[in-house]
């Protein structure tokens, strides 16, 4: 489940709407899950598409009673090992693995789901390899002083050592930040408040005490960054800098640097190009490949770090700056 929240910030809601299958007069089974290298197997979300003039929840349209495994294939595409997965009491349409396994790294995972009615849901993905990470610099930082235009302090850093990639091109990567602040905790209130002023002043201009809360804003993330955007080092390393407007809270964040697979990779490149069309009849369907379905089944490898931002014109006991 862990997964499932931190990805859908990427919007799998903009692929149901805006993909042309979600217009079909038959709905379609969506697939929703990710596989972290090394990491436990997470949770698989089944519903169905929406007609564009309905209100879409995953409660209302969830795919319940279907049958759910995952399968580890060896290097001859055969089938190594089978996890099964139940359905949850608490979520319909949310299954979970019978028995703990690890996602293994480079690894090639292929998905089966099958409803009470229709074909057999199928997809794959290839777990990149395991991304370490070696160091960290300026753990603690200010944030720039928006009325100083000379305020320039040094930005967090996170070096990583990716992987070999199995793919034809560059590792490409997702920064996430999320705030480690109990935000739960904090009541909503206007923007002069010290609650308000947690916000860094990008976020901080975003925010509308009436309609938003706090926690809302806990995690944010970049589009697609390919390794040459970044610091490639002699000892085979990728420094990572931290853009500030990545950051929304003031007080520690974890940063997470994550290598996609090709299906998040097409996944979000596509749907990128999809907020940039604006011309009637141009707006691209989103690549995915899933079997008599739509929706994602992708994988990642990431290494994190954190960090401790202080605001620039509030002192460290004026606002909670520990989780």
């Amino acid at each position: 489940m862990r997964r499932l929240l931190l990805f859908a910030i990427f919007g799998l809601a903009a692929l149901i709407g805006c993909d042309t299958a979600a217009l079909e007069t038959e709905s379609q089974v969506v697939v929703e899950a990710y596989l972290e290298a090394g990491a436990p197997m997470d949770s698989v979300r089944l519903t169905r598409t929406a007609r564009a003039s309905a209100e879409y929840t995953p409660e209302r349209t969830a795919v319940q009673g279907a049958d759910v495994q995952v399968q580890r294939l060896n290097d001859s595409g055969g089938v190594a090992a089978t996890v099964p997965y139940t359905e949850t009491d608490s979520t319909d349409g949310l299954y979970i693995p019978e028995t703990p396994a690890t996602v293994k790294s480079q690894a090639t995972y292929r998905l089966q789901a099958t409803p009470p009615e229709g074909p057999v849901v199928a997809a794959e993905t290839t777990v990149p390899a395991p991304v370490e990470a070696v160091r960290t610099q300026n753990d603690t930082t200010t944030y720039p002083d928006p009325d100083d235009e000379n305020s320039d302090p040094p930005q967090f850093e996170l070096t990583v050592r990716p992987g070999p990639s199995a793919l034809e091109r560059q590792n490409v990567y997702v920064l996430t930040s999320r705030s480690l602040l109990d935000l739960q905790s904090i009541p909503a209130s206007p923007p002069d408040s010290v609650a308000g002023r947690l916000l860094t002043p990008f976020y901080l201009e975003q925010y509308d005490a009436d309609s938003d809360t706090l926690a809302s804003f806990r995690v944010n993330s970049s589009g697609l960054l390919n390794e040459a955007n970044f610091t490639s080092n002699d000892d085979g390393t990728v420094s990572i800098t931290l853009p500030w407007l990545a950051v929304a809270f003031y007080g520690p964040n974890q940063i997470r640097a994550s290598v996609v697979d090709d299906n998040l990779y097409d996944f979000l490149r596509t749907q990128s190009a999809q907020q940039m069309s604006l011309a009637p009849g141009e707006i691209p369907n989103v690549d995915e490949d899933i079997e008599n379905g739509t929706g994602i089944f992708g994988s990642f490898a990431e290494a994190s770090g954190k960090v401790l931002i202080r605001p620039p014109d509030l002192t460290v006991d004026d606002i909670p700056l520990r989780p």
